[in-house]
């Protein structure tokens, strides 16, 4: 037979462990201090920890839960390049320019396990030889990883767009 566990049944056995657990201090209280009922009394009195912890987990699940920040460039910024890169296109996204541009010219770059999201100066050039201007998101943890000839993967979404290289690292204040 399957058990089915429900709100009314945690409730239930909460109310039931607390009553034990009351019941557990009333016999402790009233019995004599050497005898099996008064150590039967604290065993029973020890039933309260679960239903604590219980009414603990219950009250942090109550607490409202801050939105997770998105990270993104802010609307209306200007763009600051802190590289530039060469692309060749992986051949799985059919129109890279226009998958780009749908996209808001933001993309990931990824190096090895490290992900870093940056975004594209204008559109992106019809051949692939060309240099492209990366703004990266957060220049000072991704600047590490990301000098002149390293090879990264280049996300648009979840889907590997192109392949690139470090050519240039622009240099940028602060």
């Amino acid at each position: 037979m399957a058990f089915t566990v429900t709100s009314a049944g945690r409730r239930l056995a909460m109310a039931v462990l607390l009553l034990l657990a009351i019941a557990g201090a009333v016999i402790r209280a009233t019995a004599p201090d050497p005898s099996t009922l008064r150590d039967i009394g604290t065993l029973l009195l020890v039933l309260w920890l679960p239903a604590v912890g219980n009414l603990v987990a219950y009250l942090v699940r109550k607490i409202p839960r801050r939105a997770p920040q998105v990270p993104g460039f802010a609307p209306g910024a200007v763009f600051m390049p802190h590289l530039q890169v060469r692309l060749a296109p992986t051949g799985l996204v059919p129109d890279l320019p226009s998958a780009l541009a749908s996209a808001g010219n933001r993309c990931t770059l990824i190096v090895g396990k490290g992900g870093f999201t940056a975004r594209l100066e204008g559109r992106l050039p019809a051949q692939p030889d060309q240099t492209v201007a990366l703004e990266l998101l957060r220049p000072s943890v991704a600047l590490a990883r990301l000098q002149p000839g390293t090879e990264f993967h280049l996300l648009v979404g979840a889907t590997a767009a192109a392949k690139g290289r470090v050519m240039e690292v622009t240099p940028f204040p602060g």
